[in-house]
């Protein structure tokens, strides 16, 4: 890992403010999102930088960012959770380093804990994860950075049932069937209730979008139009991203698949 960038050429990548060394291929960059919600999913468009590779929770999202709360538990202190495959997520809280009510300091807890643990969490996070920001008392800015993933393809195994998804790279993830990192594999149907679903969050609700097989609604014809991803409400396929820096629901109905996602960018 560089300490210093001693040299820097700025450029743009998908609407990021990114930075490349001169010596080495790595371009390093942000993407800063205002958490206006208590409740906000959050996309990983980053790696490492050096490695290329997971990042630490405490180094993706530094603590003392504007609006952040800490506490002595999960319950009063800003949380990110996790979720687990199958069910359930893991938590860590902004610990100020007094666990527990009327605990004493403890520097070792200072900082992001997993609930049920009492010292800063080592646990890292790959690039494309998802998790939930829990906000105490938004709004928060929280500014994620990292370097630029550049490998030709990222995968990821969707599991039948619940998934969150991000995009790998720093870039908005299009929905849209035309794009070569779209969603392949899932489950069609001619509507929301049978079809996977992709669902965006969207101030207190969420937009949703299904996998539609050209059939809009029960019985209808084929329309060539509408075969791919749909907005429920719309007949024709949309145009549509999940935004950088955000992440978004994936119900699949069917079996287990691999999302093949290409890098949309040339560093």
């Amino acid at each position: 890992m560089k300490k210093l960038m001693t040299a820097l050429t700025v450029c743009a990548v998908a609407g990021f403010a990114v930075a490349q060394t001169v010596s080495s291929a790595n371009v390093v960059g942000y993407n800063t999102v205002t958490l206006t919600n208590s409740s906000t999913l959050v996309g990983l468009n980053f790696c490492s930088v050096g490695t290329a590779s997971s990042i630490a929770i405490t180094n993706l999202v530094p603590r003392g960012q504007p609006g952040m709360t800490g506490g002595a538990d999960s319950g009063v202190a800003d949380n990110i959770q996790v979720l687990i495959p199958g069910g359930g997520y893991t938590v860590y809280y902004n610990c100020n380093g007094n666990i527990g009510k009327g605990g004493k300091y403890v520097a070792a807890a200072d900082g992001w804990v997993m609930v049920g643990t009492n010292v800063v969490t080592s646990d890292l996070l790959p690039p494309g994860a998802a998790f939930w920001y829990i906000a105490k008392n938004p709004p928060v800015t929280l500014t994620l950075a990292g370097q630029v993933a550049n490998d030709a393809t990222k995968t990821k195994q969707i599991v039948n049932g619940v998934n969150l998804i991000a995009n790998g790279y720093a870039a908005d993830l299009p929905i849209t069937t035309n794009a070569p990192s779209y969603l392949k594999g899932g489950t069609k149907g001619a509507d929301s209730g049978v079809a996977d679903t992709i669902q965006v969050q969207s101030g207190i609700g969420y937009t949703v979008y299904f996998f539609c097989n050209g059939n809009i609604g029960k019985g209808g014809k084929y329309v060539a139009a509408a075969d791919g991803w749909v907005m429920v409400g719309t007949n024709v396929v949309t145009s549509d991203s999940v935004p950088a820096g955000k992440s978004a629901w994936y119900i699949n109905q069917g079996p287990a698949f691999t999302w093949t996602n290409t890098v949309p960018y040339s560093l």
